[in-house]
């Protein structure tokens, strides 16, 4: 499409009506979902791990991780409900099959080596996440936005921390 001056105009898109606080409504929606079954993801991971922990220093360590993603799945419900949304979470399936993988890897190792091998393998899956989401998210909800990135910072240091143990 033209104008009368020469210049195209950029073509009218189909998404989701922007609201008065200037955010796609579904987009949105997307997002939480999605930075709920992140932080569920590595909650029930860990969880799953402390068993076979035997270093004390580390299983405080992760308890105080699923501490943390304790609060912020409580920012994500009260973020959800003054939205007026329920979010998607992770699929059981998807749980199930990352909790059996963990199981079997610490039945065969269960140095604090591994334990650490492990937990960097996840934090970078969550990070690399967190990332895509951040970066194609730009007309969410703020809030929204400002969580995603709150959580990438608390994941990238866990990251570095992780790297310790090794």
């Amino acid at each position: 499409m033209t104008t009368t001056n020469g210049k195209k105009n950029a073509p009218e898109t189909t998404e989701q009506p922007v609201t008065e606080n200037n955010c796609n409504v579904e987009r949105t929606r997307q997002a939480m979902s999605e930075l709920y079954k992140n932080v569920t993801m590595a909650q029930s991971c860990i969880k799953t791990l402390l068993p076979y922990v035997e270093k004390q220093e580390v299983t405080k360590a992760l308890h105080k991780q699923v501490e943390q993603y304790d609060r912020y799945v409580e920012q994500l419900d009260e973020l959800c409900e003054n939205l007026n949304f329920d979010p998607t979470p992770a699929p059981k399936f998807a749980q199930t099959m990352a909790n059996m993988g963990i199981k079997a890897k610490m039945m065969a190792d269960k140095s604090i080596t591994h334990v650490a091998k492990i937990m960097l393998q996840g934090t970078l899956n969550g990070i690399i996440d967190l990332y895509r989401m951040i970066r194609e998210d730009s007309d969410v909800n703020p809030e929204v936005t400002s969580l995603q990135k709150q959580i990438l910072r608390f994941e990238e240091g866990k990251f570095e921390s992780l790297k310790a143990y090794l």
